[in-house]
């Protein structure tokens, strides 16, 4: 409701200018911005003065634009301090560490929004906002075009300029000394101006910050990201999600080797797949990406049609295509096949790809776009055509021109070549419909489209609370971890790791510890030969290492044998390991069992990465194996388990349907161990076993972090080793109202879309006046993926809910949302705003009450010092419920009408009556 924190940053009413050297800034400014902006040049001692009056005005200036030399640039900050600008570009060339250090506690002793230094500058063309060094004002376009590199800001600008390319925002981060990219997404999340977010990366700082941000973004908006570092290594070094452990001698023996490590560059594909993002690789798919945000609808899935004048084109454009690709080929119905037979000539192709071998006719290019469109099959056109200088080509991309704007699917068309065909390709463009120059450049695009859209069926998913009776037994997973500390290990033993995965409810080989030949000889007997034998050692992790497994034994006689010949072996070869024996399990696997792996690794950056493919072996690839970050879901682990190749030549083909079921739950269930236990470093069942519709793991591995991590969930400011907050099942609330009926608190999910949109239709004006100041009827579909896709990070909804007889299924119950309070945290990340609306019909029964403690509460938890709103001052049921709440009312400076309410400090310790909330 109010003004955003970046907007004297992105949208100034007035300016200061700082420059050695004119700036194009002035060249483009609207005439009443430029009556607000104060012009200061560097003198020959590269010095300036603080015009009289400045520093005396009673409002602050909103941007300081400062282009000086590098070594002016400390004495300019403080000649600009008494003006108190609240926002600040610096435009310096030369990058210096020493200077983002002075440049950050300048911007936080005097209160601004510091973009660089070492930044190429901004742009807002609507506004007519040059604050960048690039001589031109970029097009008004629809896209944001964020940027951690100067120089790629650069090029980007250049090519938009040639090719037509406009942007809502542009801008260079610089060295990021006070302004990150999270801040800077949050900002176009909110922009009415941008609808799809284009991203260069070179590093991420922080994982939780960052996720947290381009979750919010991709959930309402396209994000498109090209990161380069594909070894992992950013320009500078990241900072954790939690402390890392340091570097220690362990003394541990050779078979002490854990898991492989994790492919930094995967661990960042899982990151953005899960965050809703697209990943380009290359620099020129950038630009293919930009072009086709800017102008194309989004699709519905991956299935693309090819319309050519000659195979030619047509085949570079499907091999494109295929089953480890973005996008597929899609199949043409008789009914668009019988249209396309109609509209060309006899000669022409009319399944996909649609191929005119005659002389392109313009209105038959046009209908056969139209009812390829039409298609329900087809999600996607690629128009490829290539020049014929019998054809009138003009006239071709004219017909497509009155055909792609107005179609239901994105049209994507490619002219191939350059001199004669370039005005073609603005032709196209001009409308609105993006035109490539290469086929590979148009699928690529569709494909960056079409991944979007694959990947925000990963982002709506939150895993919800556990159903009663499936809860994990963590006490008795945490006396285990404690024990093992207890004895100054980090590794547990065989039986320690099986009986944590149990208390998870997944399905083990039992395994029984031997002490000695007899106790082995008891243990065989009780399992049933044939049994496996393994060393147990909390010293050895890697057990083949020392020849610590054997395995089929079918006699007492062998296992005897077996026996002394292990100890003496693992002895010899870790002489300093501790071993308390060996562990007997019954065989499992049988011919045609199918064996594969799954565990957790620690990335530095995105922490605890969940892995699954099949059983590993020292040759085994990466590319075999699918990465995720928890939280995960059924939903998520099966799309982890399909993206690896053991999927289609094993999985998909030979396990029953019960025992994929299985599997996907013994996913969900390692993403519950480390959610909720920290204190895991490594996790490794390699193999599990897949026989029939038997899952069990056979054989586990489990390391812990060297410092005891402790409760994985304080608060909500929890979870501090994960990169995506899991959903936060302890602010779940069952309650009554006073006559008895009950109903529930609880944090908002993606699936309470629609119920939202029922909640809102079904307001009265007058609420619906109060609450969004306006007498909007529904929610926008951005709006409503907004306020339900919240990572509970930087955003919590609460919705109290109901259930009630289904009126369009019998028999059946439906949950009603009858209220929603929520706060979303200010750019200080100690503060939040928040608001409030309840059903006319549950109004006056204490809900509000209910709802507000509740979020006042949670709020408390996470660490915040208050939480504030604006009311409307003709809102006297709220009003006085604040006040009830002990929050503090005033008027707003800004406008007359409303009132600002403002908490009483809150402590992480005090329970809801303790922030002096009364329920009622």
């Amino acid at each position: 409701m109010s003004r955003h924190a970046l907007s004297p940053l992105f949208d100034p009413q007035s300016l200061i200018v700082v420059s050695g050297r004119p700036l194009p800034l002035m060249d483009s400014l609207p005439g009443a911005l430029r009556a607000r902006t104060a012009e200061i040049r560097l003198d020959r001692d590269m010095r300036c003065a603080l015009p009289d009056g400045l520093a005396a005005a009673a409002q602050r200036p909103d941007l300081a634009v400062i282009a000086v030399p590098r070594e002016a640039l400390r004495a300019t900050l403080e000649t600009l301090a008494p003006a108190r600008p609240r926002a600040a570009a610096i435009l310096s060339h030369e990058p210096a560490p020493e200077d983002d250090d002075f440049c950050r506690g300048w911007a936080a002793a005097h209160d601004c929004l510091l973009l660089g230094p070492h930044s190429f500058g901004l742009q807002r063309p609507h506004v007519g906002l040059n604050a960048s060094v690039h001589p031109l004002l970029a097009r008004p376009g629809r896209v944001a075009l964020v940027s951690q590199s100067r120089s790629i800001m650069a090029v980007v600008m250049d090519w938009a300029d040639d090719n037509r390319t406009g942007f809502s925002t542009v801008v260079s981060l610089g060295a990021e000394a006070a302004l990150d990219v999270p801040r800077v997404l949050d900002f176009l999340v909110a922009d009415p101006r941008t609808d799809s977010i284009a991203l260069y990366l070179e590093d991420v700082r922080n994982a939780r910050e960052f996720m947290s941000a381009i979750r919010a973004a991709a959930s309402v908006k396209p994000v498109v990201v090209l990161k380069t570092g594909h070894d992992g290594r950013g320009r500078t070094s990241v900072r954790p999600l939690a402390p890392a452990d340091p570097p220690a001698e362990d003394g541990l023996p050779p078979g002490a080797s854990g898991p492989p490590p994790l492919p930094p560059d995967m661990v960042f594909d899982a990151a953005l797949r899960r965050a809703g993002a697209v990943r380009v690789r290359y620099f020129v798919q950038l630009f293919s990406a930009v072009k086709a945000l800017g102008f194309a609808k989004h699709p519905s899935g991956r299935r693309i049609a090819v319309l050519a004048n000659g195979s030619g084109p047509a085949q570079l454009a499907l091999d494109m295509l295929g089953p480890q690709q973005p996008v597929m080929r899609a199949e043409l119905s008789e009914a668009t096949r019988s249209a396309l037979a109609a509209t060309l000539s006899a000669k022409a192709w009319i399944d996909n790809p649609v191929v005119e071998f005659s002389i392109p006719d313009p209105q038959a290019c046009e209908q056969a776009v139209r009812a390829i469109a039409a298609d329900p099959g087809v999600d996607g056109l690629v128009a490829v055509f290539s020049p014929d200088p019998e054809a009138d080509m003009h006239a071709v991309a004219q017909a497509l021109a009155r055909a792609a704007p107005g179609a239901p699917k994105p049209v994507i068309t490619c002219f191939m070549g350059d001199a004669a065909m370039r005005p073609l390709r603005r032709v196209l463009d001009d409308v609105g419909s993006p035109a490539f120059r290469t086929p590979e450049a148009a699928v690529n695009a569709f494909g960056n489209l079409a991944t979007y859209h694959y990947n925000q069926q990963l982002l709506l998913q939150t895993p919800p609370p556990e159903p009663p009776g499936q809860e994990p037994d963590l006490t008795g997973a945490r006396i285990l971890i404690d024990g093992a500390r207890r004895e100054d290990r980090l590794i547990l033993t065989e039986p320690e790791s099986k009986a944590l995965l149990a208390a998870f409810h997944i399905p083990v080989v039992p395994v029984i510890l031997a002490r000695s030949p007899a106790e082995a000889v008891i243990a065989a007997q009780q399992t049933g030969f044939p049994v496996a034998i393994k060393i147990d050692s909390p010293d050895v992790m890697r057990k083949s290492a020392v020849r610590g497994v054997h395995l089929d034994i079918r006699d007492t006689a062998e296992l005897i044998t077996a026996y002394h010949r292990m100890l003496a072996n693992a002895r010899a070869a870790a002489p300093q390991a501790r071993i308390a024996g060996v562990t007997i399990e019954p065989m499992a696997g049988p011919p045609g069992t199918v064996k594969l792996s799954a565990g957790v690794a620690r990335d530095p950056l995105f922490g605890p990465v969940i892995r699954f493919g099949p059983a590993r072996s020292r040759s085994d690839s990466p590319a075999n194996q699918s990465l995720e970050l928890p939280p995960l879901n059924g939903f998520l682990a099966r799309q982890m388990m399909e993206r690896t190749p053991i999927w289609r030549y094993a999985l998909a083909e030979q396990v029953p349907h019960p025992a994929l079921d299985m599997l996907e739950d013994v996913l969900v269930r390692i993403s519950e161990i480390v959610c909720a236990l920290p204190d895991i470093e490594t996790l490794d069942i390699n193999p599990i076993m897949v026989d029939g519709g038997r899952v069990v793991a056979a054989d586990t591995r489990i390391t812990l972090t060297r410092a005891t991590a402790g409760d994985a969930d304080p608060g909500l400011g929890g979870y501090r080793h994960m990169a995506i907050h899991p959903y936060p099942a302890r602010l779940v609330r069952h309650l009554q109202f006073k006559d008895g009926s009950p109903y529930i608190i609880r944090p908002i999910r993606p699936e309470d879309a629609a119920p939202l949109q029922d909640f809102t239709r079904n307001l009265s004006d007058q609420t619906r006046y109060m609450r969004f100041i306006s007498f909007m009827r529904e929610l926008s579909p951005r709006t409503l993926a907004r306020y339900t896709q919240v990572d509970y990070h930087r955003e919590l909804a609460l919705v109290a809910t109901i259930w009630e007889a289904d009126p369009d299924h019998a028999g059946e119950l439906r949950e009603i949302i009858i209220g929603v309070a929520r706060y979303l945290l200010n750019a200080d990340g100690r503060s939040a705003e928040y608001a409030l609306v309840i059903a006319d019909a549950w109004q006056r029964r204490g809900l509000g009450m209910q709802l507000m403690s509740a979020l006042v509460d949670a709020a408390a938890r996470q660490g915040l010092a208050f939480i504030e709103g604006v009311v409307l001052g003709a809102n006297r049921p709220m009003l006085t419920l604040m006040s009830r709440l002990g929050f503090q009312i005033e008027p707003d400076a800004d406008d007359p009408t409303m009132r600002r309410v403002v908490s009483p400090p809150l402590r992480a310790d005090a329970s809801p009556s303790g922030n002096g909330i009364t329920s009622s």
